[in-house]
C-alpha cells in the first residue's frame, strides 16, 4: 500500500511541475507577442532594443517569424503613408508654381525650367497666343481709359532629334492710347516701347534647346530679367527700380529687358548634392554690340554682357544673382558728358523669392552705375529696391502689397532731387489663375522730380485676358 502512495505522490508531483513550465513558456510568448504588438510610430530606440531581446529569446521558431512578418508589414504601412505624403505635396507645390508662372507679365515666359518635354508623334507644333489688358486710370492730372500693354505673338517648335527642339517667336505690343498715359505716370515705364510706337516688335527669336543646354538669337527676355521678374508682377505698376527698363525704355539697348539682337545661352549644371534638395544649377549668358545709347543722340554701346545664375530649392525657395554691362568707348564726346554718363552702364542685382499655394514673397536689390536716369533722362549713380508680395484672402480673392525705390547716390547732383519711392496696394479677382483676372491697384506715391516737385497717387482699375 505504501509504496503505491509513494508512486502516486511522485507522479502528482511531476504533473505539477510540467504544468508550471508550460504556463511560464506561455507567459514569455504572451510577452513577446503584446511587445509586437506596439505601434512602431509609440516605441522609443529604448523599447524596439528590449522587442528585439525578446524575440531572440523565444525557443518558437515560427513566433519569431510571425513577429518578423508583423515588422515588416508596419514598415510596408509607415512607407507607403510617407510616399502618400510626399506626393500631396509635389501636387500643392506644382499647383503653386502654374500659379506663379500665370502670374508672370508674361505668362509665356518660356525656357525658365529644364527642360523636360516627351518626345512626340508630331515633331512639329504651333500655337497662336495673346494677351488683351485694358485699365482705367485717375491721377491728380486727370484720367483716362487705356491700353494697359495687350500683345499677340505666334511661335512653333520642331522636335528635330529626341532630346534636341528647335523653336521660333514673334510678338507684337499694342500701345494704343498709351501716349497720353505716359504724360500721367512719368517716371513709370512699363517696359512697353518707345513714345510714338502705337504697334511695335515686342519679342521675336529663334533658338534650339536640348535638357542640358538652349541657345537663341533675336530680341528676348535678358538674361538680367530671369532675376528682375522675381518681382514684376504689379498689374499697373512696378518694375521702375531695379533698372530693368532702364531710361523709360523697353530695356533692349542696354540688354536688362527685351534685350535687342541678342544672343543667349543657358546651361543647367547638375552638380550638387540629392541631399540638397535643389534643381540642377541654371547658368545664362547674353552677349549684344553696337547698340544705341537711350537718350544719347549718335551715341553706341560698343558691346555689352548680361550673366545671371538661378539656383531653385524642390520647395519654391529661388535665390539668383544678375549683371549686365555694357561699354561705352568715347566717353569725351559732349552728348555722353551732358548725359551724365561716367562710365560703362553697369547693373548689379540680387534677387529671392518664395512662395506656396496661399502666398508670394519676391525681393530685388540693385546697384546701377550709368545705366538709369531720372524723368528727364540724366544718367544717375544708385541704389534699388523692389518688393512683391500677394496673399489669399479667400478663394479667388488676393491681396497684392509692395513698394518700389530708386535713390541716387548723395554726389549725384546732377539729378537735383530726384528720388523714386512709391508703394502699392490692391485686390485682384483671379478667373482662370492669373491668366483671366480683374484688379484694382492703388500706387501710393513719394516720388519727387528733379526740381522737389511730387506727382501725387494713382488709382487704377483694369482686366488681363490671356488666350
Amino acid at each position: 500500500m505504501l509504496p503505491r502512495l509513494h508512486l502516486f505522490i511522485v507522479l502528482c508531483l511531476s504533473s505539477a511541475a510540467t504544468a508550471a513550465e508550460v504556463s511560464r513558456d506561455s507567459a514569455v510568448i504572451d510577452r513577446a507577442s503584446t511587445v509586437v504588438a506596439e505601434s512602431s510610430e509609440q516605441a522609443s530606440p529604448e523599447q524596439e532594443e528590449v522587442r528585439r531581446q525578446v524575440i531572440s529569446e523565444e525557443e518558437d521558431p515560427q513566433a519569431q517569424k510571425t513577429s518578423e512578418r508583423q515588422e515588416e508589414a508596419e514598415e510596408l504601412v509607415e512607407q507607403e503613408q510617407k510616399t502618400e505624403h510626399v506626393a500631396e505635396e509635389d501636387k500643392e507645390l506644382e499647383k503653386a508654381r502654374e500659379k506663379v508662372k500665370s502670374e508672370e507679365q508674361e505668362p509665356r515666359f518660356e525656357r525658365e525650367d529644364e527642360v523636360t518635354k516627351p518626345v512626340v508623334k508630331e515633331p512639329f507644333k504651333g500655337d497662336i497666343y495673346g494677351s488683351i489688358r485694358l485699365h482705367y486710370r485717375t491721377t491728380d492730372a486727370g484720367s483716362i481709359f487705356g491700353d494697359a500693354g495687350s500683345r499677340i505673338g505666334a511661335e512653333a517648335e520642331w522636335n528635330a532629334r529626341p532630346d534636341a527642339w528647335v523653336y521660333a517667336r514673334a510678338e507684337a505690343g499694342f500701345n494704343l492710347l498709351d501716349e497720353i498715359d505716359q504724360f500721367l505716370s512719368p517716371g513709370g515705364s512699363s517696359g512697353e516701347g518707345e513714345r510714338g510706337d502705337s504697334v511695335f516688335a515686342r519679342l521675336y527669336s529663334v533658338g534650339v534647346e536640348t535638357p542640358v543646354l538652349s541657345a537663341s538669337y533675336g530680341k528676348s527676355w535678358s538674361t538680367y530679367y530671369r532675376i528682375a521678374n522675381f518681382t514684376d508682377r504689379f498689374d499697373s505698376a512696378g518694375s521702375s527700380a531695379v533698372g530693368t527698363f532702364n531710361a523709360n525704355t523697353d530695356g533692349g539697348a542696354t540688354g536688362t529687358g527685351r534685350a535687342n539682337n541678342v544672343l543667349q545661352t543657358r546651361a543647367y549644371i547638375d552638380f550638387l548634392p540629392e541631399t540638397w534638395k535643389v534643381k540642377p544649377f541654371n547658368l545664362n549668358i547674353q552677349l549684344q554690340s553696337d547698340q544705341p545709347i537711350p537718350r544719347v543722340d549718335g551715341v553706341n554701346y560698343q558691346n555689352a554682357i548680361g550673366l545671371s545664375a538661378v539656383l531653385e530649392s524642390r520647395k519654391n525657395f529661388t535665390f539668383g544673382i544678375a549683371y549686365n554691362r555694357a561699354r561705352i568707348d568715347d566717353l569725351n564726346n559732349p552728348a555722353v558728358q551732358a548725359a551724365g554718363i561716367r562710365g560703362d552702364a553697369e547693373a548689379y542685382l540680387l534677387g529671392a523669392r518664395w512662395f506656396d499655394e496661399q502666398w508670394y514673397l519676391g525681393f530685388t536689390l540693385a546697384r546701377l552705375r550709368n545705366h538709369e536716369t531720372s524723368a528727364k533722362g540724366t544718367y544717375f549713380i544708385g541704389w534699388g529696391s523692389e518688393l512683391y508680395s500677394r496673399y489669399r484672402l479667400i478663394k479667388d480673392y488676393w491681396l497684392v502689397a509692395g513698394y518700389n525705390w530708386l535713390d541716387p547716390d548723395e554726389g549725384e547732383t546732377q539729378v537735383g532731387l530726384y528720388e523714386l519711392r512709391y508703394g502699392v496696394v490692391g485686390l485682384r479677382y483671379s478667373i482662370d489663375d492669373f491668366y483671366r483676372l480683374a484688379y484694382a491697384e492703388w500706387r501710393i506715391d513719394s516720388t519727387v522730380s528733379e526740381s522737389g516737385e511730387a506727382l501725387g497717387n494713382i488709382f487704377t482699375v483694369g482686366i488681363r485676358w490671356n488666350f
